[in-house]
């Protein structure tokens, strides 16, 4: 083999010394046979015919002993891409149409690729991660999924369930006052900050085969009930808070209000294995060891499983155990945790799946549509090639009668297509490379869309995990592979028919007059019905999701976003709910006296924001209901001005007051949802109980009813709502503020933080944005999913309409001659322009039918993101179907223009 690689390269690199020694080889043995018939009496001339003849050409010969030398192949093919160069040269237009063609095509696909690969492919960055498995319950009859287990389920798992080597968890939002999870202040480190906290178990880290890169993981007598207070910090707070600085191992941390010990920092590449979170502070789970629900006098907490599967065990195997399990668990539950877990379902999934979430179905939407748009310019160029492949049958004819074989012919246009093919995948490079960096800006914390060390990383178009969209060696062996599949696309069938080229048939005129067969047009034609049929299936896509946003935005969301500031404070949930009800009624004035505020308002949650957990009701003087019989609704504490705020109109009753406080009697305003629901409409001056515990309710009495609100985003649908003054309703932890101004919201931030700084210097303010700019971000992933399809959309239109254009353009001059001869017998230019037209509306409409059809059965994959509209909206099937027929009617008339306007004495002069 190495002597071959050694011959191949002295071939190469000293062809120059070769063929002079071949020439001179050929001519020594030619001359010697020419003496030879001159010693027999011929004459010179005629011996030297002979000889030439009996060697077989001097050229033949010396191309024979090349076919045979080493390393001809890759000089072949050296000579194939210099030539195919020199072709490209001297036809610009085609070139560039075709390299800019196929690198949008290629490069979209790359960027969505990336994106694939990232969140669905790639192995998470933990070592043997496709054993790592999240363990979760739901109920699919309520289309609910994906939620912890209790804590007692949990620690009876940890030793039930033989499936999996070990098996950790964590809670996030959940805890005691001085054991807490979730968003918490940090003080001590200059100004206040809020940081998210997450509680795991000892064994979290070492179950995801992760080492702390400073100090130690937790011990496991530190992970008990009432343990020690010890935390561990994230690399990035390590950084930014504390400047990397190892003593901080040791040292202490006041988190909520609570001195925590550090032990430890984790890795810089480490990501919470939970897509909604990102942690700042890890501190020990602290659960009860009690595996026991026969009472429902206990504590329950949801706790988030992972668990690593055993080697000698599938997925399957652990689905099985874990029914059982779940079987078995209900046996010793209390009637009313019997009651509770009716339906449920507890799930295994492996952990990349159970991260991708809802990012699956919308990703492999953008690559069916990035591929379609790929196929659309594989098949605009192929068509240019057709045309090309016609315009050069006179040279390969004669290529083929010097000698080229058919394969050679095949193999210079695959090689020419090749070449196309690269340069289109080097700018479809650097399109996907451009998008996957801003994929990962967007992704980047402290990049200044939120200020917030997390909530830039978890607003990222694909979550997180968008910061490991990048253009690896993975991506760049797909876009290899697309770049051959590219090639054998647009450039085998015009090979093909190259190669078949007759040197009689061609020569009987020039290479101009000669018309392709009909299975060429044939080929032509199936060509243009798919790119408008992938367009028409597009512009359908986008026309559904253009509609559905709309809808979206047209919701009534029951409040007014313009002029509105927002912000967020956490409190520690230690503190005293006096001290709470204080700091409100201090900050209150503080806000109000802001240059340019109308109103100003406090409350436990915002428009748009996930609904706080629902208050159980009670409604009659009846007994109280089973736990799961009993009615809930979202309950939200405000302050007095929180409606005249937020822009939502009290549409009957009245407002809450300063007198509604704890002093006097309870007082409760609803939604439109809530009155429909329960007192079909007529819910003012009614009563009914908010439940504490057993037979334990508080009476209220409705003041008030306000429009519905849409809480959990703008496509949620509008449950029943409760709003309770704050001064009646213990608050813990975050708060929101809510200011309606006159001036432009955005100047008041400086202001507001120090309105609040003036109450309390410890208390951090985070998530200062407009309400318009929360009801951007609420419909953020609609719209990037919207705006992707409809631009990919649009690019198929572009392309599928240069298509046509190209199609009709050179139909129109292979048959001047014919429209000259029409005009000329006194066809008018009218029918000349219907007779291209006819023939271009044909191919039209049977490529919209097969658009349409394709459509209607794909449709299905996009209703799941539709909102107040089918899959099959006729409107968008027909606007798509219109819209793609007007663009390709407008790019067949230029080219039927043309043919109006042909001279038939100048086409017989070119003849």
């Amino acid at each position: 083999m190495w002597s071959q690689v050694r011959s191949a390269l002295r071939n190469l690199l000293r062809k120059q010394q070769i063929e002079s020694d071949l020439d001179a080889e050929i001519r020594g043995y030619v001359d010697a046979v020419t003496d030879e018939k001159i010693a027999g009496g011929l004459s010179l001339d005629e011996a030297r015919r002979r000889a030439l003849a009996e060697s077989g050409g001097m050229e033949q010969v010396k191309q024979a002993v090349r076919n045979h030398r080493a390393g001809m192949l890759a000089e072949s093919l050296g000579q194939d891409i210099r030539y195919g160069l020199h072709q490209m040269r001297h036809n610009p237009a085609f070139t560039w149409t075709a390299v800019i063609t196929l690198g949008l095509g290629i490069g979209a696909t790359t960027a969505i690729f990336s994106a694939v690969y990232a969140l669905l492919i790639r192995a998470l960055p933990y070592p043997g991660s496709s054993r790592l498995m999240e363990i979760s319950q739901g109920w699919p009859k309520n289309n609910d999924y994906g939620g912890g287990l209790l804590s007692q389920d949990f620690v009876a798992a940890q030793s039930s369930l033989k499936s999996f080597s070990s098996i950790a968890g964590y809670l996030y939002d959940s805890g005691t006052p001085w054991n807490l999870s979730g968003d918490q202040n940090l003080t001590g480190t200059g100004d206040p900050i809020r940081v998210k906290v997450v509680r795991i178990t000892a064994n979290f880290l070492p179950v995801l085969g992760v080492a702390p890169v400073q100090g130690r993981n937790f011990l496991s007598n530190e992970d008990r009930e009432s343990g020690p207070s010890v935390a561990i910090l994230s690399h990035r707070l390590w950084e930014n808070e504390y400047g990397g600085d190892s003593k901080i191992v040791g040292g202490s941390i006041m988190l909520g209000g609570k001195a925590w010990t550090v032990v430890g920092v984790l890795p810089a590449h480490f990501i919470f294995p939970q897509a909604a979170i990102e942690p700042d502070v890890y501190i020990p789970a602290d659960l009860l060891a009690s595996t026991s629900l026969a009472s429902t006098n206990v504590t329950v907490e949801p706790v988030g499983m992972i668990g690593r599967l055993r080697g000698d065990v599938n997925i399957q195997q652990a689905q099985a155990e874990l029914n059982l399990f779940a079987e078995n668990r209900v046996k010793g539950y209390a009637s009313l945790f019997v009651e509770w877990a009716d339906g449920r379902q507890m799930t295994v999934e492996s952990l990349q799946h159970y991260l991708a979430g809802d990012n699956r179905e919308p990703l492999m939407i953008l690559l069916a549509c990035v591929g379609a748009v790929l196929l659309i310019a594989c098949a605009n160029v192929a068509n240019l090639q057709l045309a090309r492949a016609v315009a050069r049958e006179h040279e390969m004819a004669l290529r083929g009668a010097l000698g080229a074989g058919r394969l050679r012919l095949i193999r210079q246009f695959l090689v020419e297509s090749l070449t196309l093919a690269t340069m289109a995948a080097l700018l479809g490079l650097g399109i996907a490379g451009a998008v996957t960096w801003l994929i990962r800006r967007g992704g980047m914390p402290g990049s200044g869309l939120t200020g917030s060390f997390t909530a830039d990383l978890l607003e990222a178009p694909f979550g997180k995990l968008s910061a490991a969209v990048q253009v690896n060696g993975w991506v760049l062996a797909f876009t290899a592979g697309l770049t051959l599949l590219t090639t054998v696309l647009f450039g085998l069938a015009p090979a093909i028919g190259a190669s078949r080229a007759d040197l009689r048939t061609a020569l009987q005129g020039s290479a101009r007059s000669v018309s392709s067969g009909r299975q060429q047009r044939r080929l032509r034609s199936v060509l243009l019905m798919a790119e408008i049929g992938l367009a028409v299936v597009l512009l359908t896509g986008a026309g559904l999701l253009i509609k559905s946003f709309v809808n979206v935005l047209r919701n009534d969301s029951g409040f007014d976003a313009r002029q509105s500031l927002t912000a967020q404070i956490q409190r520690n949930r230690s503190e005293a709910p006096e001290k709470l009800s204080s700091f409100v009624q201090q900050l209150l004035p503080h806000l109000r006296a802001l240059p340019g505020v109308q109103a100003a308002a406090i409350a436990s949650a915002l428009p748009l924001q996930h609904c706080p957990r629902p208050r159980r009701l009670k409604f009659g003087d009846g007994p109280q209901p089973s736990y799961m019989a009993q009615p809930r609704a979202c309950s939200i504490g405000v302050s007095p001005a929180y409606f005249r705020a937020a822009g939502t109109g009290v549409l009957q009753g009245r407002a809450f007051s300063d007198e509604d406080n704890a002093g006097t009697a309870a007082v409760v305003i609803v939604n439109q949802a809530f009155a429909r629901r329960y007192f079909n409409g007529g819910a003012l001056g009614r009563q009914f109980g908010a439940i504490e515990g057993p037979n334990q309710f508080t009476r209220l009495t409705i003041v008030g009813i306000v429009q519905d609100v849409r809480y959990d985003g703008l496509t949620g649908t509008v449950a029943p709502a409760i709003y309770l003054p704050l001064d009646q309703v213990p608050t813990q932890g975050e708060l929101d503020i809510l200011l309606r101004t006159t001036v432009e919201p955005g100047s008041l931030a400086s202001g507001l933080r120090k309105a609040v700084n003036e109450v309390d210097r410890d208390q951090p303010l985070f998530d200062v944005e407009t309400m318009d700019e929360r009801m951007s971000q609420s419909v953020a992933q609609q719209r990037l999913i919207m705006l992707l399809i409809a631009s990919f959309a649009v690019l198929a239109m572009i392309l599928a309409g240069v298509g046509i254009y190209g199609v009709f353009a050179y139909w129109v001059n292979q048959r001047r001659q014919e429209m000259g001869i029409r005009l000329a017998l006194g066809a008018s230019r009218a029918r000349v322009v219907r007779l291209v037209s006819l023939q271009a509306l044909r191919l039209i409409l049977a490529g919209g039918v097969l658009g349409i059809g394709t459509a209607f059965l794909l449709s299905k994959w996009l209703s799941n993101m539709l909102v107040g509209i089918t899959g099959h909206d006729p409107v968008s099937f027909s606007a798509a179907w219109a819209l793609m027929t007007v663009i390709a009617l407008l790019a067949c008339m230029i080219p039927a223009a043309q043919a109006a306007r042909t001279d038939l004495i100048s086409v017989l002069h070119s003849e």
